[in-house]
């Protein structure tokens, strides 16, 4: 069977099961809940139609919900409401939270979804979560679950690439932390300034919004988190793939 290498559980699965999919800007990630636990997990950097629509048999999902950062894939649409009760999330999806952006038909997908996540490992907590990716995004939920904002910035490598395309002669380096402050050459100077230019940047907001709203919890997620988290000195909690956590909250919150 081909699901043998992915299967992390078989415990009575067919009960009580939600697909959550995350379509990002450079892969896409798959989990299968139930309830709260995790029983699957995998990430694809091409999400082909039929690898979802064997998960959606072979763990007969009733539920599943969808969260897409580009254009809506129609034909995976198609299979997903065909074969499960779907929610396709949109600013119009009943959220655990209350929504206070001006303009929600345009706030990510994938931003609702870390806010709904937020709101459940810290309840009645502030919580700010950095999101490190593509782009990077910066989002504040209230000790009162209200969402008052959040900022885009250009994410790690973006910036480390940009600086040598829009440029003529400064090189393209690797994502790297020196332990100075300063670069003692361009090659540390550009590494310094696009990392360390991230730290002090989460840092800010950080000791900003801990002056406004008083102690606030701290989350990084995305695929760089892993790779900053252990640049900070005080303690961040790191969840890679909250979005999904976020998306089965908002699933199993449209359900009860």
């Amino acid at each position: 069977m081909i699901f043998q290498w992915f299967l992390l559980e078989f415990v009575t699965l067919n009960i009580d099961l939600n697909l959550c999919i995350d379509i990002g800007n450079s892969s896409s990630k798959i989990a299968i809940y139930k309830k709260d636990n995790l029983l699957f997990y995998k990430r694809f950097l091409r999400l082909p139609i039929k690898s979802v629509l064997d998960l959606i048999e072979n763990f007969e999902i009733e539920y599943s919900i969808i969260s897409s950062t580009r254009n809506t894939n129609n034909a995976l649409i198609k299979v997903l409401k065909k074969k499960s009760k779907l929610i396709v999330l949109s600013h119009q999806t009943k959220v655990p939270f209350k929504n206070n952006y001006l303009s929600p038909e345009t706030l990510g997908r994938d931003r609702i979804a870390v806010m709904a996540a937020a709101s459940k490992i810290f309840p009645k907590k502030n919580t700010f979560v950095a999101d490190l990716g593509t782009c990077n995004t910066y989002d504040f939920i209230t000790s009162s679950k209200r969402y008052i904002g959040g900022n885009i910035a250009p994410g790690l490598m973006m910036r480390i690439k940009s600086m040598h395309k829009f440029t003529d002669k400064l090189p393209m380096v690797t994502a790297q932390l020196h332990d100075q402050l300063m670069g003692l050459d361009t090659t540390q100077a550009l590494q310094n300034g696009a990392v360390k230019g991230i730290i002090l940047e989460i840092e800010g907001y950080i000791r900003d919004l801990r002056k406004e709203y008083g102690p606030i919890n701290v989350i990084l997620t995305g695929g760089e988190a892993g790779f900053f988290a252990k640049h900070f000195k005080k303690r961040i909690f790191a969840e890679p793939n909250l979005v999904l956590l976020g998306l089965n909250k908002i699933l199993q919150f449209n359900i009860d």
